[in-house]
């Protein structure tokens, strides 16, 4: 296992780095002693009311500081709330640890709460958002419910990973994917998955960021984000991989190329095209040295990439209006039995203008702090302003 306490490039890990072994070590724990945390939150039903003293102690001891302008926060999701407060006379600043942000923010109106990423209202169940990013327990939990999710589960040994990935491949499937089962942005999955010396470099690769590993049935499709607030549906953003449609004339590198120089403003470019070839040629089954020269049919697709939305060259478009009203229900209907009122879910299907119950689609993953910013500015599509569903939730800091 390659361990690393530096953000240094990693491929699997895309334009956001972790250092390895301190991401492995501290999400494994979590995931291990999840069922105890949560039975002593139950139990003695732990309350965090009390941040406004330690912040308090922390200002006084100057181990924390602030900062009080929205054009300083770099964090995305926290600047789109922060200029949605504004415009509400709500108060925000930001505090610093040893004046380094850390993703925590004080608000004031009618009272002054303090809260990590997204506020929430106080009497949310604090077990429901402590197993909410478990990708094994959420699979668990939606499939007892009757919601799709793809065939597969959580292992922790290659022997359980190949007898689940030859179970899936047996039937009509021809792919899975292979993710840990903690983290986000698609860090160290591997798609395209199809025999089993693919599979064991993949269940390396996530083993890199948990001890746990996913394996599942890989689901053709876009990934969508829906983000339920206060239990409704906020936004439905649409999320593909880059890509590029052959003409019958140009080759792969010509294609690419010519994608790069025409991009809209906001997509980033892609730059390493040795990434591109290792998967090209996975996908499209080529041998060394085809990548380049092969010369797409007139209309036919070719992925470039398995990391998705325009940090990586591919698009983002919010499709809440053309999504199917049973849709919107699923979505909804998930976010009750996470039981939480801020919510992003991953989810894959072919069409989202047609109902979930005649396609092949399911759940992948539940955030417990999504990116909210995503649908303020998505590349096509009309905005969706989710902070203003955030702030109207927070009753208490309204007049």
């Amino acid at each position: 296992m390659y361990f690393s306490f530096r953000h240094k490039h990693c491929p699997h890990c895309g334009n956001n780095p972790v250092p390895h072994f301190v991401f492995w070590y501290f999400e494994s724990l979590n995931i291990l002693f999840a069922p105890l945390r949560r039975a002593l939150l139950k139990l003695f039903n732990f309350s965090f009311n009390s941040s406004l003293f330690w912040v308090s102690l922390g200002k006084f001891f100057r181990i924390l500081s602030v900062q009080n302008s929205s054009e300083l926060c770099k964090v995305k999701r926290a600047k789109v709330l922060w200029e949605e407060a504004e415009r509400r006379g709500i108060y925000m600043e930001e505090l610093l640890l040893f004046k380094k942000p850390f993703d925590v923010y004080v608000a004031k109106k009618n009272t002054t709460i303090v809260f990590s990423g997204l506020p929430r209202p106080k009497n949310i169940s604090k077990e429901a958002l402590d197993s909410m990013d478990d990708k094994g327990l959420l699979k668990v939990k939606l499939q007892a419910n009757g919601l799709p999710v793809p065939a597969g589960r959580s292992v922790w040994n290659f022997i359980q990973a190949k007898k689940i990935f030859r179970a899936i491949t047996t039937g009509s499937n021809k792919y899975v994917i292979i993710k840990p089962r903690a983290g986000s942005r698609g860090r160290h999955s591997t798609t395209f998955i199809s025999t089993e010396s693919s599979l064991k470099h993949a269940y390396k690769v996530a083993k890199q960021l948990c001890f746990w590993v996913m394996v599942e049935e890989q689901i053709m499709g876009p990934v969508y984000r829906a983000t339920v607030i206060n239990y409704e549906l906020c936004g439905v953003l649409k999320g593909e991989p880059p890509q590029v449609e052959g003409d019958g004339v140009l080759n792969l590198k010509e294609l690419l190329i010519r994608k790069n120089h025409g991009r809209p403003a906001g997509v980033e470019e892609i730059k390493n095209f040795s990434e591109v070839e290792c998967f090209v040629k996975k996908t499209l089954e080529l041998k060394s040295g085809q990548v380049w020269n092969f010369v797409p049919k007139k209309g036919q697709v070719v992925i470039l990439s398995e990391k998705i939305g325009v940090a990586y060259g591919g698009s983002s478009a919010e499709e809440i209006n053309v999504c199917h009203p049973e849709n919107k229900e699923l979505f909804v209907k998930a976010a009750r039995v996470v039981n939480d009122p801020i919510v992003g879910f991953d989810f894959i299907i072919p069409d989202i203008t047609k109902s979930w119950k005649d396609q092949v689609c399911g759940f992948l993953e539940a955030n417990s702090l999504p990116f909210i910013h995503l649908h303020h500015q998505p590349l096509q599509g009309p905005k969706q302003n989710v902070a203003a569903k955030v702030w109207d939730m927070m009753e208490n800091i309204k007049n």
